[in-house]
């Protein structure tokens, strides 16, 4: 089996990284894997399971439920779980409160960090989103360029303007709700100032710029240009192959 092109995608919150890997993977065929989406699974995997992921006692528990769960990304957008579909499921309110020490707790990071390993290399069978199979990959997350894939073939670090960023939250809300979300667009623009702090100061794979990744600025960017831009950098490397 031919090697990947892998490509990954880090960047702040709201930066537009995975609604941008998304579309990539789909215009190029590619499979995309969510990054986020694993630590989602797994604590949606404990609270059915009746363990407390944020009790400290807790995280061993944790880990083993990790190592034991079959995460699969079949279609784009959709993901498995032990081979039932939880796309809906990993995006509840009750997850998003109980996910941080699912992601904080270092051997659920190993763990999920080898499966991501794995099927970005295609070892994991069916574990792919794309309609044939794909020529490549795209993994979206903070630690994907430095950590996970550090030696993918195109690695980008997206940006943006932090209020220009927390505007694009702001209407995301305001389209899922149908009315104008209970916290404003500075309230939103503090939230995402402090989840960018304890992204780049946490201890474990902290996000930051790999060395060699190509910078994209967002900020005045529509999503089609952002999808554009990378295209046309997956192209030029391919083609220098």
């Amino acid at each position: 089996m031919s090697r990947l092109f892998r490509i990954a995608i880090d960047g702040p919150a709201a930066s537009g990284k995975s609604t941008t890997a998304k579309l990539v993977a789909r215009r190029l065929n590619f499979g995309y894997i969510d990054s986020g989406a694993m630590y989602r699974a797994v604590t949606l995997k404990c609270l059915e399971n009746g363990i407390d992921p944020t009790q400290k006692n807790n995280d061993a528990k944790v880990a083993k439920l990790a190592s034991e769960a079959s995460i699969r990304f079949p279609r784009l957008g959709s993901v498995e779980l032990d081979g039932r579909d939880v796309s809906s499921l990993i995006r509840s309110s009750e997850i998003v409160r109980a996910i941080a020490p699912v992601a904080a707790n270092p051997s659920v990071r190993a763990t999920l960090a080898q499966q991501q390993r794995d099927l970005a290399s295609g070892a994991t069978e069916s574990g792919l989103s794309s309609e044939s199979q794909p020529k490549g990959v795209v993994m979206d997350g903070r630690d994907i360029g430095t950590v996970i894939l550090p030696d993918a073939e195109l690695k980008v670090y997206i940006i943006a303007d932090a209020r220009i960023r927390a505007q694009r939250r702001f209407d995301e809300l305001m389209a899922k709700q149908g009315t104008a979300p209970g916290e404003s667009v500075d309230d939103i623009a503090r939230d995402l100032a402090a989840r960018d702090l304890a992204d780049q100061t946490r201890k474990i794979s902290p996000l930051k710029k790999a060395e060699d990744a190509v910078v994209l600025d967002t900020s005045n960017c529509t999503i089609e240009e952002q999808v554009d831009s990378i295209e046309r950098l997956v192209h030029s490397r391919m083609g220098s192959k």
